[in-house]
């Protein structure tokens, strides 16, 4: 009967360490949308509240019909606090005359907490215009293992005075 009662309160015990490391999602609310044309440099900014992952992607997409270009940004670049923080992918896709390329940006970077500043820029043609979004998700705490090492120490310790206790009992 003991032992089910130590094997339960050990278990609660580990239950209640790993669940800390859970990661709860922050959604700053930073969806933005821009319509452009020519040289362009839009500024976007949001304020983290705690040390955090940020993901963001900014999506253009460009139609050509033969020597017709609609929508397309060149030289598309995004900045984060003045340093590179997105990719570029592009995906062109030809349907008959008419080909379409998309262009993504996309990233994610660890930050501490703070105010942050989005530079998005390029060369936008006719009709252009490009959207995103960027969310965080907080950096949480992780047991350190240390904390293991205590749990582990402090099993052990109840092992040892329930065997002692029972070697007691049966003399």
């Amino acid at each position: 009967m003991k032992i089910k009662s130590l094997v339960a309160t050990a278990v609660i015990a580990v239950a209640g360490v790993t669940n800390s490391s859970a990661a709860t999602t922050l959604n700053p609310g930073a969806s933005f949308a821009s319509t452009v044309a020519g040289n362009f440099t839009d500024t976007w900014t949001f304020n983290l509240g705690s040390a955090s992952t940020v993901g963001a992607s900014i999506s253009n997409v460009a139609v050509t019909l033969g020597s017709l270009a609609y929508g397309g940004i060149t030289g598309f670049t995004a900045l984060l606090n003045g340093t590179t923080f997105l990719n570029l992918s592009s995906l062109r896709s030809n349907i008959g005359p008419v080909s379409a390329t998309a262009q993504v940006l996309a990233g994610r970077s660890h930050v501490p907490a703070g105010l942050f500043t989005l530079n998005v820029s390029g060369n936008a043609g006719a009709g252009a215009s490009y959207g995103g979004s960027i969310g965080a998700v907080p950096v949480s705490a992780v047991p350190e293992p240390e904390t293991f090492a205590m749990l582990l120490a402090g099993l052990g310790l109840m092992g040892a005075i329930a065997r002692r206790r029972n070697k007691s009992n049966i003399e």
